[in-house]
């Protein structure tokens, strides 16, 4: 587990990161709801996993005390409650090249790994049709839940220049490790997950 002063250092050189999408380069879709009847087609049809529960109570070293609706099926998904399970929390936006690049590799781990690690998108400032499209597009297709932020409170919060980042939670909801950028591989994330949450 990494110390708060190593935690803080981290997080705070984020924004030094160029392999990130920039949040100012992404579009800005008003309208309606993830879970709104002009959706409710494209979520059956994403079929992805219900939107965790999670504790009403904020873990100090969390995640920030936000609670976020989900994408899909499942109840709006309190941040700084997630506990029960070590976790895989990726910042994502369909519209985030780097964000493409990487979500097979994401997919095809949460496939393998479902069953001891909890994986939880967090898609930011997106439209909500092209998010729910998004995940059929990759292979293999995204199958993990994802809550929806639009007025990207996470990204913000941490100090994050843009997506993708994928912060790592012990099962107590402790930060334990951010990964700034994309993933190039699911060596990659196998290996970090490996280091930081000890699932192999």
């Amino acid at each position: 587990m990494i110390r708060r002063r190593a935690l803080a250092a981290t997080v705070a050189g984020l924004a030094l990161v160029a392999t990130a999408c920039s949040s100012s380069s992404s579009p800005v879709h008003p309208g309606p709801t993830a879970t709104s009847d002009r959706n409710a087609a494209l979520i059956a049809k994403a079929h992805l996993a219900p939107c965790p529960t999670s504790s009403a109570r904020p873990v100090a070293g969390g995640l920030p005390n936000l609670t976020l609706d989900c994408l899909g099926h499942g109840p709006a998904v309190h941040l700084a409650g997630l506990i029960g399970s070590p976790t895989v929390v990726n910042l994502w936006g369909s519209w985030c090249g780097p964000c493409q690049l990487e979500a097979g590799f994401l997919s095809s781990t949460y496939d393998a790994d479902r069953a001891t690690v909890r994986f939880l998108g967090v898609d930011i400032e997106d439209d909500p049709a092209s998010a729910l499209d998004f995940g059929a597009h990759v292979s293999p297709p995204v199958r993990y839940p994802s809550v929806v932020d639009p007025d990207k409170k996470l990204l913000l919060a941490l100090h994050f220049q843009g997506p993708p980042e994928t912060a790592f939670l012990s099962s107590a909801g402790t930060i334990v490790h951010i990964h700034s950028g994309q993933y190039t591989s699911a060596a990659q994330l196998r290996a970090d997950l490996a280091t930081y949450l000890h699932v192999t």
